[in-house]
Formats: structure tokens, sequence, C-alpha cells
């Protein structure tokens, strides 16, 4: 009882961690890695999975693009699952710099509303 309780303010809770093939694309490129998924204390319910592409130019940040996983499995105490993951980046971002910059925001959103968050930079090359 107090792991569930301890669970809905994140301590002990599932965790997810996006992992990217390499850290530096081109324009056009397809951003391939994988969602690692640790699950925590007790047995939670996933509802989804939110991926952002966040640009950052001139202190603003923009979406450049979201991907969304709906589910209704479970993940058990200390489970361990992987899910692929792949992006493709518009030939039209320009490169990242001392003014722009880029990362992914991604989001593990269980049923009791409680979120895991994982930040993850990388860069477009010219």
């Amino acid at each position: 009882m107090f792991s569930k309780l301890m669970c809905r303010f994140g301590i002990g809770a599932t965790k997810i961690d996006l992992v990217l093939n390499k850290k530096e694309f081109r324009p056009g490129d397809v951003i391939k890695g994988e969602y690692e998924l640790t699950g925590g204390r007790v047995e939670q319910k996933l509802k989804r999975i939110e991926t952002d592409l966040l640009q950052y130019e001139d202190n603003r940040s923009s979406v450049l693009h979201q991907n969304t996983i709906l589910s209704s499995s479970t993940m058990k105490a200390n489970e361990q699952r992987t899910i692929h993951f792949s992006c493709r980046l518009s030939d039209a971002f320009p490169p990242s710099s001392e003014k722009v910059s880029y990362k992914f925001v991604t989001r593990l959103v269980f049923d009791d509303g409680v979120n895991s968050v994982d930040h993850d930079e990388f860069q477009i090359l010219v």
C-alpha cells in the first residue's frame, strides 16, 4: 500500500529512457532508437508513451513532431521492456547552432495519471 502511494509521487515508479542510436544527424535522416522501460516497485498499468520533437530558437520552443503510442499493458515490478523508436527529420530543419537546438521529450503516462519524463538532446549537422 505504501509503495503504491509513493509511486503516485513518482518515487519507485516505472521509468522510461529513450536511447538514440547516435546523437548527430543530417536533415532527412531517420533517427532510430529504443524506449527502455524499467518497472518500479509495484505493478503499474500503462496508458501511453508520448514523444515530442522540440526545437529551441531564441529562447522559444516549438513542437516539430509528436508521436503517441497507446497502451493497455501492465508493467510488473522490476520488469524490463524495450520498444523500437524511429522518427524521420524534415529536410527543412535548420542545423543546430548556438541559437538553434533540438531535443526529444518523452513521457510515460500511467492510468493513475503519474508521469515519467525523459529528455534527449541531439544535433542536426549541415
